[in-house]
C-alpha cells in the first residue's frame, strides 16, 4: 500500500543551528504519536526543504507475504526504507516489502538475493550495513561506510556528523561493552541479537533522536522514536572484525559492524562535515 492512500501520523523535527552545530527541534505533542506501527518524521530543514523519514513497526504485520520476514528480521529493511524514502522521491510512498522485491532484487547480486530469500523465513537474514551500503551508493545517496573502528574516534566522527545536521545508520547488539571492554553478553536493552536503527540528529539537550522498528517495554509510549545519550548506544555498538569478507546480507557477527554516515543535506557545508572524510579508516581495537 503507498502512502496516501490512507492517514499516516506525521511528526515534525526541525533543524536548527547554533554555533556551527545543528540539532532538532520539536514540540511535546510528538509523544502522543510515537507507539504507533507506521509514522512520517519530517526532518526539515531552514531554507524550507525536508527530509521524511517513514517509520515502521516490525511485527505491525502490515508487510504482505513478507510480514513473517520482518517481524523476525525487519529491522535493516525497515532502517534502509526509511533512508531511501527521505532522499529519493521516487521512493517516498515504498513500504519495506518494496525494497525487498524493488531495490534488494534488482541491486543486490541475484545469487546472494535468491539464496537468502530461497530458505525458510526463520533462515533468512537481514541486508548487512554493508549491503545497505552499496544499495544507498548504487542510489546516488552519499554515505561512507566505517566497518571497523576504534571507540574514541568512533565517537568523536559520529558525534560530528550529527552535529552537521546528518543521520548515521548504525547497528546494535546484546554485547554491552564500557570503553573497550566487554561488561555484559545478554544486555537486550537495544537488541534481541542484532538491531539496526537510524540516528537523526541531537535534541536540544545533547541526546541522540534514533528510529526503532522493535517495540521495547522500558520505552513505555516513545517507541518509533527514542531518545538516549550518544555515549550510551556506543556502549552496544561493535566494529565488524573481519574486514575481508563483506556480505550483503547478515552471515556472523565477526563479518558485522560498523556504522553508515549518511549525508542527507547538500546545503549543509561546515567545517565539522568537511572534516568527517579524513577521518574514516580506524584500526581495529
Amino acid at each position: 500500500m503507498k502512502e496516501g492512500q490512507e492517514h499516516i501520523p506525521q511528526v515534525c523535527l526541525t533543524l536548527s543551528e547554533h554555533n556551527q552545530s545543528w540539532h532538532l527541534e520539536y514540540g511535546q505533542e510528538i509523544h502522543d504519536l510515537l507507539h504507533l506501527p507506521r509514522l512520517r518524521v519530517t526532518v526539515r530543514h531552514p531554507d524550507g526543504s525536508s527530509r521524511v523519514y517513514p517509520v515502521f513497526q516490525q511485527n505491525a504485520g502490515i508487510y504482505g507475504e513478507y510480514s513473517q520476514y520482518m517481524k523476525m528480521h525487519g529491522c535493516a529493511c525497515c532502517s534502509l526504507t526509511s533512508v531511501l524514502a527521505a532522499m529519493r522521491r521516487d521512493m517516498a510512498g515504498f513500504m519495506p516489502q518494496d525494497t525487498i522485491t524493488r531495490v534488494e532484487k534488482t541491486t543486490l547480486p541475484r545469487w546472494d538475493y535468491e539464496k537468502n530469500y530461497g530458505k525458510s523465513v526463520r533462515r533468512q537474514m537481514p541486508v548487512s550495513l554493508y549491503g545497505i551500503s552499496q544499495i544507498l551508493k548504487k542510489e546516488s545517496i552519499r554515505n561512507n561506510y566505517v566497518m571497523h573502528f576504534e571507540r574514541k574516534t568512533a565517537l568523536e566522527v559520529i558525534d560530528r556528523h550529527l552535529r552537521s545536521g546528518n543521520p548515521v545508520i548504525f547497528e546494535t547488539s546484546r554485547i554491552r561493552y564500557k570503553g573497550n571492554h566487554i561488561v555484559s553478553l545478554i544486555d537486550k536493552k537495544y537488541a534481541g541479537s542484532y538491531h539496526t536503527m537510524i540516528m537523526l540528529g541531537y535534541d536540544r539537550d545533547g541526546r541522540v533522536i534514533f528510529t526503532d522498528s522493535a517495540t521495547r517495554s522500558w520505552a513505555g509510549k516513545g517507541q518509533r522514536l527514542k531518545w538516549a545519550d550518544l555515549k550510551e548506544l556506543m556502549n552496544y555498538m561493535f566494529p565488524q572484525k573481519n574486514t575481508e569478507n563483506n556480505p550483503v546480507y547478515f552471515h556472523r557477527r565477526r563479518d558485522t559492524g560498523g556504522f553508515i554516515l549518511v549525508f542527507a543535506w547538500d546545503k549543509i557545508e561546515n567545517q565539522v562535515q568537511k572534516n568527517i572524510d579524513k577521518m574514516m579508516f580506524f584500526p581495529y581495537n
